[in-house]
């Protein structure tokens, strides 16, 4: 009688076995066979027990012995039950989240980090594929270890043959040196723990002197250990400032060589998600450090590349000339060059050096090449404003999606750059070349509300949100309405700032065939009945002038009939004012937006002879902080007349004023959507 013994990992069996059946159809035979965690061992040859799939043994007994986990299994098995009842309403849990950053006296330093983490669901399997970019002219990285623990104690290491090391695909705008490390653990599944080991030496540093072992001691899941320790030699020290680390503690030792710095913290929660929140790097306990006293070397360090690669050369000089040509002020020189350097330099990244990554290539050379990154494009442009007598000098900066500068840390800091302009008599602003569409003196909204570190000035700055008219949305509407209801409508939109560029992007890549479909969708939106009679886009190709949409319509049955009355309602007015994310009705954490705004509206509606407005909503004036909204209708002759206007300053409603500022906007979208009602004046 034969028998089909399952394999088990964590057992050592010794047994007379008479056949191994093989996933890819062989069949081996062996007079002893013996297993050992992943491995299976005959008596010539020794395969894995994922090639298995079964083995038949002949009749006898079959003794087994069970081999006693490692401590660090046990420990880690634990560890993963105590966090299973803790956080089993999440996706996973990081077990362990330890780094040692160690810099060296020569200034080389060295890295090392280890993770585990349990998959509590599904969500959480791509755990299971490690991804790491490192560039092979810089650092050397090695996988020290890798392994998944089962629920039940099975260990499953990583062959190691599996790890790739590969370039990384690129993207139509991004190109990099550098390599990627990737390996996948076969069959991750829920209840797993998938713990790593790697370390880095990086023997070429962009600079020796700049050293910022940042760390954040959580993540989108609940993170059970977090360490960090960074070990300096003699004569350095560590500046740092913690934040959210009311449990983060802190230890430091002297030792022969230097100082070793330790923060460990335990249990730290995600924050809660919210529609349009503050970066949740704000909200995690994170360090910042260096070891920096002040700003001074980095400044000089920026500023050295930069003087390097702003140098006007004798065609930089004809090219700005050329550009500004007949153009007599500060501000028109400034679009001039501003726009063109939009419209004709294409944003490509190409990352890999100090030089190319952090303070870009020279202008001369960006100009022939007709692409770059932003901070090739910032160097340009500083240097063709440079060539007509304007101070201007490229900064860096941190976009407003992610946490912004620690000033009392200095720091290499950034992931973008602009320029900051300073003309003669007045207030240094900012431009973004990177923006294709932008109208001068606008800008991307991701830069507004963030420090800029301004290095060629030695000054840090802050980018002010624009004013709500800098952000500007303008909506027109002459409606003739005839006696049986239909109305013929006019439409005309303006804009200004970050709306402006995203409006013009979107229409300037239509085709012809494809905007006139698009128009009709637009006004089909306004009802299905209406019908397309014009549209144009007025200034669509020419950035420096406003961008201007005209469309007319007709709407049958524009108003309602209610007994011998008829209803008015606004079109399209209430689906610019309902906001998603005012849902909540009391939030945690702040609300953010990308910048200010302002949305203003004028309805010119013309009335049939003798009809007559019976009844239109009170005007309506709120100001509160940040919020700022005026409403009201007028009645001449046979037209009605409505305006409003609505401001948003800044960028963020503080908790504390979010209940009012939805309370208020709740109230303007009632109040747009109030029906106004008139009479015909006699029979119809």
């Amino acid at each position: 009688m034969r028998r089909i013994i399952p394999v088990l990992l964590f057992f050592t069996w010794v047994l007379t076995a008479h056949r191994i059946e093989l996933f890819d159809g062989r069949t081996l035979e062996s007079p002893t066979l013996k297993i050992e965690g992943n491995q299976i061992v005959l008596q010539d040859t020794i395969i894995s027990r994922n090639d298995v799939k079964s083995i038949v043994f002949s009749e006898g007994e079959v003794k087994a012995e069970k081999k006693q986990l490692p401590e660090d299994v046990k420990k880690i098995l634990q560890e993963a039950g105590e966090a299973r009842e803790k956080y089993g309403d999440y996706e996973g849990t990081v077990l362990i989240d330890d780094g040692i950053y160690n810099l060296l006296p020569d200034g080389t330093r060295s890295y090392r980090y280890h993770f585990a983490g349990l998959i509590l669901k599904d969500t959480r399997r791509n755990w299971g594929t490690f991804v790491r970019y490192f560039d092979e002219d810089a650092e050397r990285f090695k996988i020290i270890s890798a392994r998944v623990i089962k629920p039940d104690g099975r260990i499953i290491p990583l062959d190691l043959n599996k790890i790739t090391v590969t370039k990384p695909r690129q993207g139509m705008e991004f190109f990099g040196k550098g390599k990627i490390v990737t390996f996948t653990f076969p069959s991750v599944e829920v209840g797993d723990i998938v713990e790593y080991e790697y370390a880095e030496e990086i023997f070429n540093p962009w600079d020796r002197n700049v050293f910022n072992p940042n760390w954040y001691f959580g993540s989108d899941d609940p993170v059970a250990f977090s360490r960090i320790k960074i070990i300096l030699p003699e004569g350095k020290k560590l500046y740092y400032k913690l934040f959210n680390a009311q449990n983060v503690k802190v230890d430091s030792t002297q030792t022969d060589s230097g100082m070793i710095y330790t923060f460990v913290n335990h249990d730290a929660i995600p924050p809660v998600e919210e529609i349009y929140m503050p970066p949740k790097e704000e909200y995690l306990p994170r360090l910042v450090a260096g070891i920096m006293k002040d700003w001074d070397y980095l400044f000089n360090w920026y500023s050295n590349f930069q003087k390097n690669r702003m140098i006007v050369t004798p065609e930089i000089k004809t090219l700005a000339d050329s550009l500004t040509n007949g153009a007599t002020t500060h501000e028109e020189k400034t679009a001039r060059l501003y726009h063109w350097v939009q419209q004709n330099i294409r944003y490509i990244s190409i990352k890999g050096s100090a030089s190319s990554g952090v303070s870009g290539h020279r202008a001369d050379v960006t100009l022939k090449n007709g692409y770059g990154d932003c901070t090739d494009k910032a160097i340009l442009f500083s240097t063709l404003l440079k060539a007509v007598g304007i101070e201007c000098y490229p900064v860096y900066l941190h976009t407003n999606d992610g946490p912004d500068l620690v000033k009392e840390i200095p720091s290499f800091w950034g992931n973008h750059a602009i320029v900051e302009v300073f003309p003669e008599n007045g207030t240094p602003y900012f431009l973004d070349p990177v923006s294709t569409y932008s109208r001068y003196p606008s800008f991307a909204s991701m830069d507004h509300g963030m420090h800029a570190i301004c290095a060629m000035k030695k000054r840090i700055d802050f980018i002010k949100v624009p004013l709500p008219e800098m952000n500007l949305r303008d909506y027109t509407y002459e409606i003739f309405i005839t006696p049986d209801g239909t109305a013929d409508v006019s439409f005309t939109s303006r804009y200004t700032g970050d709306y402006e560029a995203g409006i013009r992007a979107y229409w300037i890549r239509l085709k012809e065939r494809e905007k006139k479909m698009t128009f009709a969708r637009m006004v089909s939106d306004v009802s299905p009945d209406a019908q397309l009679l014009e549209y144009n886009l007025e200034n669509l190709e020419d950035i420096s002038k406003p961008l201007i949409m005209h469309i007319r319509y007709r709407l049958p049955d524009f108003l309602e009939k209610a007994g011998d009355l008829y209803i008015l309602k606004l079109p399209e007015i209430d689906r610019r004012y309902t906001r998603r994310e005012l849902s909540l009705s009391e939030r945690r954490y702040p609300l953010v937006y990308m910048t200010s705004e302002e949305i203003r509206h004028t309805f010119k509606i013309i009335l049939p002879e003798n009809w007559k407005v019976e009844y239109v909503p009170e005007k309506r004036l709120v100001k509160y902080h940040e919020y700022e909204y005026s409403g009201y209708y007028q009645i001449k002759g046979d037209t009605l007349l409505f305006k409003d206007d609505f401001k948003r300053c800044g960028r963020k409603i503080p908790v504390e004023h979010y209940k009012k500022y939805r309370r208020y906007m709740n109230a303007m979208l009632k109040f747009v959507k109030m029906p106004v009602i008139i009479s015909t004046g006699g029979e119809k």
